[in-house]
């Protein structure tokens, strides 16, 4: 070969060889770029990741923000009520107590009263018509001694007192008859008695010959046997021996109260 052939194969072969060290080189650097973007990859993930770890805490800091906020303001409104509730009992126990110290001024009053309530009645059973008088008088003398017993509680006094002028109101609305003693000028008589309410007491003996009542206004039995049919009658009436009817009897005209 002359110098000019040898001169172009030997750049041929450096240019052979140039291309192959490039051609070598170039794979080795898309590898590496490729590496480095599966990294940056990675690491753009882990950091997504943290910003989405990140955006959860925050979101479950503000729910329980909320939460808080929220029992914060029931609590409040729990507060405010319950203040209210406090309030009003207090309120309550004030007028209990007050009405607990008027309640102890009317049980000091209340015995005297009490006594003055039992004379009065025992009063009245003394002045009325003598319709088993020696029974009622005896339960006025209980129920004084009763009212004057301080260690039996007030409250059972009031009602046993209470109780006794029911009695004797009932009494004014009813109509008995029973068999009894009368005395009268030295004599004693068994008969039967009518007593209608605590306006009449009258009474007949046994064999009808007799038959008399009570004059209020006087205080004194009277005889009178113009009205022995009518007595013997309503006696029959009263004990359900007869039918209802209409008779006369001796009742005192109402008086007119001053």
């Amino acid at each position: 070969m002359n110098n000019s052939s040898s001169s172009v194969l030997l750049t041929l072969a450096l240019a052979a060889t140039a291309l192959g060290v490039h051609a070598a080189a170039a794979p080795s650097k898309v590898t590496a770029a490729v590496t480095a973007q599966e990294q940056l990859d990675k690491a753009a993930a882990q950091s997504q990741k943290g910003i989405d770890k990140n955006a959860a805490g925050t979101q479950d800091m503000l729910n329980q923000f909320l939460q808080v906020t929220q029992s914060t303001d029931e609590i409040r409104v729990y507060d405010d009520q319950l203040q209210q509730i406090v309030q009003a009992q207090t309120d309550e126990m004030g007028s209990l107590n007050t009405q607990m110290s008027q309640v102890g001024d009317v049980e000091k009053g209340l015995p005297p009263l009490m006594l003055q309530m039992a004379d009065s009645l025992a009063q009245f059973v003394k002045l009325d018509i003598p319709y088993r008088q020696d029974e009622r008088l005896a339960k006025m003398q209980q129920l004084h001694a009763l009212v004057a017993n301080s260690t039996v509680p007030v409250t059972d006094r009031f009602q046993k007192l209470i109780q006794a002028y029911r009695d004797e109101i009932a009494a004014g609305k009813t109509v008995e008859a029973y068999r009894g003693e009368l005395s009268d000028e030295g004599k004693t008589l068994t008969v039967n008695f009518l007593r209608v309410g605590h306006l009449l007491l009258a009474y007949q003996t046994l064999d009808r010959s007799v038959t008399g009542y009570w004059d209020k206004q006087n205080h004194k039995w009277v005889t009178d046997n113009d009205y022995r049919d009518a007595v013997a009658q309503a006696i029959a009436v009263t004990n359900k021996q007869a039918p209802p009817d209409l008779m006369e009897l001796p009742v005192a005209a109402p008086e007119v109260s001053k």
